[in-house]
């Protein structure tokens, strides 16, 4: 089973939502926003690693996917990313919490990244629409066509062709 489909959403809403709160919070010094967003970019991060290692394993089948080679890589390319800054983003920032020095400047450029991670992510998300629009990757009839090119040795090819009158 392909579980991608059913985690990718969390890291978008989760860093998304999470950066609004932090927002809330810093601009408006409300230490419950601080934390709420917090631990939601947090949750966001962690979700962002199980996106990208499930998303290694689509990535396995749509590479045969004709012309999807470039629009995949970038995919990938913003996926890993996005994780990456995120992780090392809400570790900095739980030692920062820790040593008591998220304050003032530090919590300005924290949100400044935050923000790249929140647009980061939404990028990486609009990729793979487009990977699944556009290339069909990921769709079952995609699927069967890559394992019936599979399969068989050569290909009929179909004249299926619609004529309005």
């Amino acid at each position: 089973m392909d579980f991608h489909p059913l985690i990718i959403h969390f890291p978008i809403a989760l860093l998304i939502v999470g950066t609004l709160c932090d927002a809330i919070g810093i601009l408006g010094k409300r230490d419950f926003f601080l934390r709420t967003g917090f631990l939601l970019f947090a949750l966001g991060a962690f979700t962002c690693i199980l996106a990208a290692l499930t998303g290694d394993h689509v990535a396995d089948t749509a590479q045969h996917i004709s012309g999807i080679y470039d629009d995949l890589d970038w995919h990938d390319t913003l996926g890993t990313a996005t994780a990456l800054i995120a992780v090392l983003l809400t570790l900095t920032r739980a030692h920062l919490t820790f040593k008591k020095r998220f304050t003032g400047t530090v919590q300005y450029i924290y949100l400044f990244i935050g923000i790249a991670v929140a647009i980061l992510v939404g990028a990486s998300g609009y990729t793979g629409g487009r990977l699944v629009y556009d290339y069909g990757a990921g769709t079952q009839p995609i699927i069967k066509t890559l394992k019936i090119q599979s399969d068989a040795p050569t290909r009929v090819p179909r004249n299926d062709t619609f004529q309005s009158q």
